[in-house]
Order: C-alpha cells, then structure tokens, then sequence
C-alpha cells in the first residue's frame, strides 16, 4: 500500500511545475517536523562489524537448516 500511494506521489510531483513541486517539499518537510517519527541516522560504512558478522552467521545457519529441509 504504501509503495503505491508513494508511487502516486512521484507521479503527482512529475506532472507539476518546479515552482509548486518546491511548494509541495516545503509543507512535506512542514509535516514531518510537526507529526513525523524522528529518524535514525544511516550508517552507509561498508565495514562489517561484530553484530553484522553474527547476523550474516546466523542468517546462513538457518538458511542451511531450512535447505535441508526441504531436501528430505
């Protein structure tokens, strides 16, 4: 649902001029600074850390256990 309500939007934006598309960010960044969930920063290192190699570790653990499955 909200990949298309999000496409719908790009799509609105596509059709109006610059002026108003300028007019649209601004009351979009006006609702989110008044009702919007504070966001967390994104970490795009590229450096795997502790967690990172225990998840990826576990993920292809259980993925190895569920191939198995299948296969009997």
């Amino acid at each position: 649902m909200i990949e298309t309500q999000t496409l719908e939007i790009i799509n609105a934006l596509n059709s109006l001029p610059t002026e108003k598309v300028s007019e649209v960010r601004d009351f979009v960044l006006f609702l989110r600074e008044r009702y919007g969930k504070p966001v967390e920063a994104i970490d795009y290192s590229d450096e795997w850390t502790e967690e990172d190699l225990r998840d990826a570790a576990v993920a292809s653990i259980n993925y190895a256990d569920e191939f198995d499955e299948v296969k009997k």
